[in-house]
């Protein structure tokens, strides 16, 4: 039988997450009518959930408490959904580029109005801050090891710096989701996903992929093969 320190703790748990989803409800209601994290007071939060206050600070320490036991479930969402583009391989159109980002951006996409809160709060909380790095540099991570590992397969540009090149490209989509995605819909939404992927197919892979499609004929062989046959 599970002793009764653990089922506490599970039902500490979920009792938790309960009130972090009704209270992110609230937060994320009061952003769109226009309100920053910043002024939101913890007061403001507990009214509007309809909770009291001892019962928030028994399970929260403070706003960026709650917020950062959120992104530490979004940090793991988001790196999943990057597996499908790092899938790719010699192989890899630009279609299968631009699916493959039009799943980051899906998976992202719900989550900008608290993620918008997250940025505003990193501002001056040290441990949303942390929990910002750490997503950023998984992210990072995880793009660095895909250039490198495309590079030594050969269909990304061996030009390349991975770091760099990485900490760009991560940091553009950050800012392009935060800024641009986050109020786009529609057609509007769709170009933004095409500029996207042309900007990452044209940076990592075409210089290697369409060069070397280029110089092949219609039935496989190299152009310099059939001048030869």
């Amino acid at each position: 039988m599970p002793s009764v320190t653990r089922k506490s703790q599970t039902t500490r748990a979920a009792r938790r997450a309960e009130l972090r989803a009704r209270l992110l409800e609230v937060v994320e209601r009061l952003l769109a009518q226009g309100e920053s994290f910043t002024e939101m007071s913890v007061e403001r939060l507990v009214s509007e959930a309809g909770l009291s206050r001892s019962t928030f600070y028994v399970y929260f320490e403070d706003k960026g408490d709650l917020l950062s036991a959120w992104l530490g479930d979004i940090i793991s969402q988001v790196a999943e959904s990057t597996q499908q583009w790092y899938a790719l391989s010699t192989d890899a159109t630009r279609d299968d580029v631009r699916r493959a980002l039009a799943h980051v951006v899906e998976s992202y996409a719900p989550h900008t109005t608290l993620m918008a809160a997250v940025i505003d709060a990193s501002a001056y909380d040290p441990s949303v801050r942390e929990g910002v790095a750490e997503m950023m540099n998984r992210n990072v991570a995880g793009l660095r090891h895909h250039i490198r590992e495309g590079q030594k397969a050969g269909f990304v540009d061996p030009k390349l710096l991975p770091q760099e090149t990485a900490e760009w490209l991560a940091w553009m989509a950050e800012r392009g989701i935060h800024q641009l995605i986050r109020t786009a819909k529609g057609k509007q939404l769709e170009r933004l996903v095409d500029a996207y992927a042309d900007i990452v197919w044209n940076t990592l892979y075409a210089p290697v992929l369409d060069a070397g499609r280029a110089a092949k004929g219609s039935d496989g062989r190299t152009r310099s093969s059939k001048r030869a046959a």
